[in-house]
């Protein structure tokens, strides 16, 4: 099982770059890889996949314990793990959900990006630092926005603290990967991105040691934990909401349902005028936002999902999704299963996780049960729902959120599969 990770010393120092830089270096070897992110982030999967062509899931420490962790990574070929946010950093001032955390917990190599723009020997007390501060599992840096005229000395400095460096990049401004909308990689932004990857691939090639990294993930230690086995006891064919507009989809939701037995069939709430003949429906979160007069106007399509989940069809709707089922986003009709509005708010509304507790029977659960569940909105819901007590973790506040029926869940939280096996079976079943 080669694997690695790729660490920051924070948000924005780069990795993300390194790591594509990294992919496309190593899908031009064809090599078989697999892509992670830590936490459960949408955005750098779907950039991994949609620009790069390789196949992206998720490692999360909120979500999932260590067999189940160690489940998801063991695949054949090798595993590339970008991390979130700073190397340490995890549920409010603690190691849980950290990219260390899931380096501990899968015993994986780690390569830390040291962005060094505006630092030269104060380099050396980072990375010394980082190594130090626990039993880290660091066995390398990459330099990141540092002069190569600088590079030699800080290997040099490096190499007296037996740290081994990776290579470097340069700053390249013609290949910065800016902020987007919510991070948003659309189908009509493709090409920029493709053309950013190849300029990081080829200053990669150049200037990082590729079979070096090679090498490190193949160095990575057998794993002994007890596999997770999925019994394969549904047959439900599931429809899930797959377009522009409905873009968050967990691989690992998907390929979950698909080992209980469930048949997956997508469809465009933008293009289609119906939703195929299934057994569940499933909304995804995404940008409903930006296409709700396209949304508004396909009349058959809406009409089709109101009359389906007012017949019963069991249905989960989240974020984005449950978004459109409200009767407007933005003043723009909707579908109108959930009576109310969901309308922009200038800052997020709600951040990071949760846990949902029932407060009733439902869909995923029954009365007292509990999911976790993560957010990330802009919007609010002039009827967001009451039918769960969300609570955060390390007890810093709850309220309650979401609705739930016999036949319906939906909320803004977003629900990872892996996390919540039996909702996910309960759905299924």
């Amino acid at each position: 099982m080669a694997r690695l990770m790729i660490a920051g010393t924070s948000s924005g120092c780069g990795k993300t770059s390194v790591v594509c830089g990294i992919l496309k270096a190593l899908k031009n070897r064809d090599m078989d890889i697999i892509s992670y992110k830590c936490g459960p982030d949408y955005i750098d999967g779907m950039l991994h996949e949609k620009a790069i062509g390789v196949h992206s899931s998720n490692l999360d420490g909120f979500f999932c314990e260590r067999d189940e962790l160690c489940t998801l990574l063991d695949r054949k070929g090798l595993c590339l793990i970008e991390g979130v946010m700073g190397y340490y950093d995890g549920i409010a001032l603690s190691d849980k959900a950290s990219s260390y955390d899931i380096a501990r917990m899968t015993d994986t190599p780690v390569v830390l990006v040291v962005q060094c723009k505006g630092m030269s020997n104060s380099i050396g007390a980072v990375i010394r630092g980082f190594k130090e501060y626990r039993d880290s599992n660091i066995k390398g840096v990459i330099l990141n926005r540092i002069s190569p005229m600088l590079y030699d000395s800080v290997v040099s400095l490096c190499k007296d603290m037996g740290i081994k460096v990776y290579g470097f990049l340069p700053e390249i401004k013609e290949a910065v990967l800016e902020s987007r909308h919510l991070g948003l990689v659309t189908d009509d932004s493709l090409d920029k991105y493709r053309e950013k990857i190849d300029i990081l691939r080829e200053y990669t090639e150049k200037y990082i040691d590729i079979q070096g990294l090679i090498g490190l993930s193949e160095s990575a230690p057998p794993l002994r934990y007890n596999r997770i086995t999925i019994d394969k006891a549904c047959s439900s064919t599931i429809a899930v909401a797959k377009d522009e507009a409905f873009c968050f989809n967990y691989n690992d939701n998907i390929s979950l349902l698909e080992a209980m037995g469930c048949n997956i069939v997508y469809f465009s709430p933008l293009r289609d005028s119906r939703i195929p003949e299934c057994d569940r429906l499933i909304l995804s979160g995404g940008y409903p936002e930006l296409y709700k007069e396209a949304l508004s106007e396909n009349k058959a399509m809406i009409r089709d999902i109101k009359e389906k989940i007012s017949g019963g069809l069991k249905t989960i709707a989240e974020c984005g999704g449950f978004m459109y089922l409200h009767e407007h986003i933005d003043g723009v009709p909707m579908a109108g299963v959930i009576k109310g509005s969901a309308v922009r708010q200038e800052r997020l509304s709600h951040f990071g996780y949760i846990t949902l507790r029932a407060e009733k029977n439902g869909l995923l659960c029954e009365k007292g049960e509990e999911i976790k569940a993560h957010e990330f909105h802009y919007y609010k819901s002039t009827n967001e729902g009451s039918d769960f007590t969300a609570f955060k973790p390390m007890g810093t506040g709850s309220r309650r959120t979401a609705h739930t029926y016999e036949n319906l869940y939906c909320g803004f939280p977003h629900i990872y599969f892996w996390g919540n096996r039996e909702a996910a079976k309960r759905f299924a079943r």
